[in-house]
């Protein structure tokens, strides 16, 4: 067991997927509730890793900041999607540090984006919609050399799910289902 993590368990989960690819695939979902002006509720729904169905009884709150329009009782989504892509690379580093047998003493992924508000506001003609850019940045402490460090930094980002979907893009698809008109107020 290094910096929380069990070798043994990774190892033996790898040598189970290489044995039965099946076995490597895992299916996420959160459902996302309105509750009032900009703020919703999260919720993760059960996932499967395999042939396994795992419970994930968790929820959190998101909202925009008042200059948005909200109220500011949780991270707004944009703050949301830069953790998920942080804290996935962060995961990959400490899991990599973790089988070359490196203490990690500190490990921090700092993430940050721009966006223009009148693509979101239709406020200007031709103003972007996404994001401008992300930038992060590792901040690591540990017994590991600069090679092993720079070679985690490399994996991590190039081996994490959520970055690489972010940077080469993932196909979107969506429905939209009617449950009938309100009444009339």
């Amino acid at each position: 067991m290094r910096n929380g993590i069990s070798a043994t368990g990774l190892s033996e989960l790898t040598a189970e997927i290489k044995s039965n690819p099946a076995q490597g695939k895992a299916s996420y979902g959160v459902e996302v509730r309105w509750l009032s002006g900009t703020r919703a509720e999260a919720k993760a729904l059960p996932m499967t890793i395999g042939d396994q169905n795992v419970n994930r009884d968790y929820s959190w709150t998101i909202d925009e900041p008042k200059q948005l329009g909200g109220t500011n009782y949780g991270p707004n989504p944009q703050e949301y999607l830069l953790s998920g892509m942080g804290a996935c690379m962060m995961v990959g580093f400490a899991v990599g540090a973790s089988v070359l047998g490196i203490q990690l003493s500190e490990l921090r992924v700092e993430v940050r984006a721009d966006l223009d508000l009148a693509g979101f506001l239709s406020a200007r003609d031709g103003a972007k919609v996404p994001l401008n850019g992300i930038a992060y940045t590792f901040h690591v402490a540990g017994d590991g050399s600069k090679e092993q460090f720079e070679q985690l930094y490399l994996q991590a980002v190039a081996h994490s799910p959520n970055a690489m979907s972010l940077a080469e893009g993932v196909p979107l698809s969506g429905k939209l289902v009617l449950y009938g008109r309100s009444p009339q107020l």
